[in-house]
């Protein structure tokens, strides 16, 4: 895929070793048990750590996770209202247990057999699968609801959107700049989410060792505690919701500016009256006393509705769909009969608007089935999404496939489609990603087929820079230039990793 200067996010507005401090008035000292763990600040992107395990001749299966140590409910807390919080509320102060707040310092991650949970909502749950997992979890989800500084904070985002449905207010900047969530915003979350934590680590460990840790989702933190785990993932969350809004409300900081752009003219009586109905539409809509991120996140889910940019979305479930009949294939897949696991074709996207199906992405394909013909390797992955020319609605990975069955006569059960991908660096972080969630061999590496230009790229000290800055990682390993289309590597547990600052392809 074509190279295209990414957004470089901003740094997230505060450290968590400040709020906690800030928050320490809630915690009692007999409380305070860990005087040398450190708290990570937020306003970095944590270190890369060392995750991916040494490389066996097996498959991406480690042994089934072992049952839940802790199945009960934490015991019901005293409350008094000795603390005040931001905005004049009060905190319940724990006065009759001793939450313990260290937790296990050896961690877990990714598991193959874990089943991902689904919410109805493919953007949500790719995005912000936190919100998922809390969405199905009564315990937590009371928790996040009853909290007062949590409520308070969410009271006045619901008042918010009910101000501008009622005003006469229509300027973009005064319509939803205060849905995201702001440096204060965030103090108050991550304070409450502390607060919570540590009165019942419990609930949040069965959490996050049944879900979040297995789940692959946020495989670059699963080196940390528990409870610092779960900080790195709301301010995830925190940025993601921020950053939808911004980019595709606001028309600012566009994550690939050339194709990243709101699809209106933001200054123009059109886009002002769409706000406007947005606003009178969800102050109907939204019924009852909601988690209080639900008023931000459904904002920003409709300006992607609005937009068109449903593209996280597209063509799932892919399991059950597109490439159903490759998944059936690949348990009875004889492995050991080919040099790689799969053939990985990155798309190219066209660069008239009639033409569905670009000629360089035409040469790719052609010089992959020729590779797949001779044996190379039993599966190829097609990889490409809606990108280039602006709201194209041709997918790349998709006229790719239908190119290699129709015209190579390649079988569709030897193609997988990743059809999200939007460069050429998530071109190898998503076809990793469904070969490691499809049990393909960690061991055994892939082969990249591409033409010449884009092979220079990707050989590139500059590739791999960008990588490192625009993912936080190299989503392979043991890159080696084998010929002037061929090029191998290893896949990376790491590519697992969500990221909700490009929402179309988190």
């Amino acid at each position: 895929m074509r190279q295209i200067q990414r957004f470089v996010i901003l740094p997230l507005l505060f450290s968590l070793s400040a709020i906690t401090g800030a928050y320490s008035h809630q915690v009692q000292p007999a409380q305070q048990t860990n005087t040398t763990q450190q708290t990570p600040s937020v306003g970095k992107t944590p270190p890369a750590q060392p995750t991916t395990p040494k490389r066996t001749a097996r498959l991406h299966r480690p042994a089934k996770p072992a049952p839940a140590a802790d199945t009960t409910r934490p015991a019901d807390i005293t409350k008094s209202a000795d603390s005040t919080g931001p905005a004049g509320t009060t905190r319940p102060v724990d006065t009759t247990q001793t939450a313990q707040t260290v937790r296990k310092p050896v961690p877990h991650g990714f598991n193959p057999y874990y089943k991902m949970l689904r919410s109805g909502n493919w953007i949500v749950d790719k995005n912000f699968y936190l919100l998922t997992v809390i969405a199905q979890d009564p315990e937590v989800s009371r928790l996040l609801q009853t909290d007062s500084i949590l409520e308070a904070l969410g009271t006045e985002k619901r008042q918010f959107i009910h101000r501008r449905a009622i005003d006469t207010i229509t300027a973009p900047m005064a319509l939803l700049s205060d849905l995201e969530l702001s440096g204060g915003d965030m103090s108050r979350i991550i304070g409450a989410i502390t607060f919570l934590y540590d009165r019942h680590p419990a609930a949040f460990d069965r959490m996050i060792d049944r879900h979040l840790r297995p789940s692959g989702c946020y495989q670059r933190y699963i080196a940390n505690t528990n409870k610092d785990f779960l900080f790195y993932i709301w301010a995830e969350v925190i940025v993601g919701i921020n950053h939808i809004i911004d980019q595709y409300g606001l028309d600012r900081n566009r994550h690939y500016p050339s194709i990243d752009a709101v699809s209106y003219d933001i200054h123009g009586e059109y886009y002002r009256t769409l706000l406007k109905n947005l606003f009178s539409y969800l102050d109907e809509r939204i019924k009852g006393k909601q988690v209080f991120y639900h008023y931000s996140l459904t904002v920003a889910l409709e300006l992607l509705k609005a937009n068109n940019r449903l593209e996280a979305s597209n063509y799932e479930p892919l399991s059950a769909g597109e490439n159903r009949l490759a998944i059936q294939r690949i348990p009875a897949t004889p492995w050991k009969k080919y040099p790689y696991a799969a053939i990985m074709v990155p798309g190219e996207g066209p660069e008239i608007a009639s033409i569905a199906f670009d000629p360089i992405g035409r040469m790719r394909c052609e010089l992959a089935a020729e590779r797949y013909h001779k044996g190379q390797a039993p599966f190829i992955i097609v990889s490409g999404g809606n990108v280039h020319p602006f709201h194209t609605p041709y997918t790349e990975a998709l006229e790719m496939k239908k190119f290699l069955v129709r015209q190579e006569h390649i079988p569709e059960s030897a193609i997988l489609l990743e059809p999200q991908a939007r460069h050429t660096t998530t071109n190898f972080r998503n076809a990793n990603r469904l070969a490691i969630r499809y049990g393909f061999p960690s061991a055994k590496p892939f082969l990249c087929v591409t033409t010449k230009d884009q092979a220079d790229y990707i050989m590139a000290t500059e590739f791999d820079d960008r990588n490192n800055k625009e993912l936080g990682y190299l989503p392979y390993e043991d890159k080696k230039r084998l010929s002037v289309h061929e090029i191998s590597y290893q896949s990376a547990l790491d590519c697992l990793q969500s990221d909700p600052r490009d929402p179309l392809d988190p």
